[in-house]
């Protein structure tokens, strides 16, 4: 249709012969694929009306958003300009906003310096884990200071409206996507090291104080706080893929080029690095969950095509405990993609990579959602960052009622206590604890394990948040 419109405006001009006769045709021809679009609309409209809503959200009312929220509930909004940025918080009985003098690149430049000390090296599950030089974890020093002077700038302000507020739910976009606000530090006075694990675990943090919730839009909260479905007759508790097979050969995370001639390359796909910890995240989540109502699949039947041939379409929870890429992360690689166990051949639908289109293109009725792999959740912290990653908007386009995502490459111990510990205390408390307090939970438990003094740094224990419906 670019085209036709292209060739319509050189034409404008010229109304005589044989040009008002193509001028003719062209507009004939645009009008009739703008029909086809409307008709395309509708029927998306009518047929998948959760992606409609998703996709094309309506906007909300200050009224409306309150009336979504509970009565310990706030939504924070906040939006990055060029020179300015706008934080706005709605409560059930109140709304309050503030503007500061600092635009997309000063708050790029905070959210960076932050993200640059979560670089924390470890067993991950990424690119990164296509490099051998890594030989276990460390605590480098977090940037508190810039984590305590965003919440100050950010949050500060509206600290009184704050009071009370359970359960949070944020909309951002730009830089801030790129930061979880459970590591923002509330504490004016920091004292100790940067990398002391005491220092670290007596820091205030915003997590501590409020449960977190991501939202991609402000609209979205419409459609993530509806009732639930009735479930399936003979619905699932939990569906479950990991530990794929890979060999771990590749050392050169630069060196993969994961496709060839158009096809996903086979040899590089096995060579990242095996995850071992995730059979035991999947095991663990199938004992909390009930074993009995549970499916997993594992090592060489952790593939795509028992995806496609699973009953994702009745399970309440499932999870994805291996390694996640994002778009341009890799040599060839076009868009975010979940990898799985690579086939012997590649065929269609079967070349280990389940990506972004693909899943979008599936039809999900989970309550949950688990990626337990790395940036799953959304950018890089960069200025033109989208708020979500492709992989977490095609599972919420594909029906996923709440997401577990990570913002980073996550640590494989850490990923595997974070997940089991969350669906833990969400169970030793049903139809009384949110989802996201049950996040919260798991995340307090990990930061304070003393036997283990990396997991008082951020970059263990906040990788991880709830996107969508984080309520009971």
């Amino acid at each position: 249709m670019q085209a036709n419109e292209a060739a319509l405006a050189r034409l404008g001009g010229d109304a005589a012969g044989d040009a008002r006769a193509e001028f003719t045709r062209l507009s004939g021809e645009i009008s009739h694929l703008n029909t086809q679009i409307a008709a395309l609309d509708a029927t998306i409209a009518t047929e998948f009306p959760e992606f409609d809503k998703l996709a094309r959200p309506h906007p909300l009312s200050v009224a409306d958003v309150q009336s979504h929220l509970a009565a310990d509930e706030g939504l924070l909004f906040l939006y990055s300009g060029e020179r300015r940025t706008f934080v706005w918080l709605i409560t059930p009985d109140a709304a309050a906003w503030h503007r500061l003098s600092l635009g997309t690149s000063e708050i790029g430049e905070s959210v960076t310096a932050i993200r640059q000390s979560l670089q924390a090296a470890a067993t991950v599950r990424a690119a990164e884990a296509l490099d051998d030089a890594f030989d276990g974890p460390s605590t480098p020093a977090f940037d508190r200071l810039n984590a305590w002077l965003l919440y100050s700038e950010l949050i500060f302000p509206l600290e009184p409206y704050l009071k009370g507020l359970n359960h949070i739910y944020t909309v951002t976009d730009g830089p801030l996507s790129g930061l979880p606000f459970g590591l923002l530090v509330t504490d004016r006075k920091i004292n100790g090291q940067n990398n002391d694990p005491a220092a670290l675990r007596a820091t205030g943090w915003m997590f501590q104080r409020h449960a977190l919730t991501t939202l991609p839009s402000v609209e979205s909260l419409a459609l993530v706080t509806r009732d639930r479905a009735a479930p399936h007759a003979d619905q699932l508790a939990f569906l479950g893929f990991g530990d794929p097979i890979f060999s771990g050969a590749l050392s050169n995370p630069s060196g993969g080029q994961f496709f060839r001639s158009g096809a996903a390359d086979l040899d590089s796909i096995r060579a990242l690095a095996p995850l071992p910890n995730t059979r035991t995240e999947i095991d663990r989540l199938a004992e909390v969950l009930g074993r009995d109502q549970s499916r997993v699949h594992l090592g060489a039947d952790a593939s795509e095509p028992a995806v496609r041939a699973a009953p994702i379409d009745r399970a309440e929870v499932i999870a994805f405990a291996t390694h996640g890429l994002l778009s341009g992360e890799l040599r060839g690689l076009a868009e975010p993609a979940l990898v799985l166990t690579p086939p012997d051949t590649v065929a269609p639908g079967n070349d280990g990579l389940l990506t972004s289109s693909e899943i979008a293109g599936m039809r999900f009725a989970a309550d949950w959602v688990v990626l337990s792999a790395c940036n799953t959740a959304g950018s890089d912290g960069h200025p033109d960052a989208e708020g979500l990653s492709g992989l977490a908007r095609a599972f919420l386009f594909a029906g996923a009622r709440s997401l577990l995502v990570s913002h980073w490459p996550v640590r494989d111990d850490a990923a595997a206590r974070l997940t089991t510990d969350t669906f833990t205390a969400l169970r030793a408390a049903p139809g009384t604890r949110r989802k996201a307090e049950a996040l919260q939970s798991a995340m307090q438990t990990l930061l304070m394990d003393q036997s283990d003094p990396t997991l008082a740094h951020p970059a263990a224990w906040a990788p991880f948040v709830i996107v969508g419906h984080g309520g009971y």
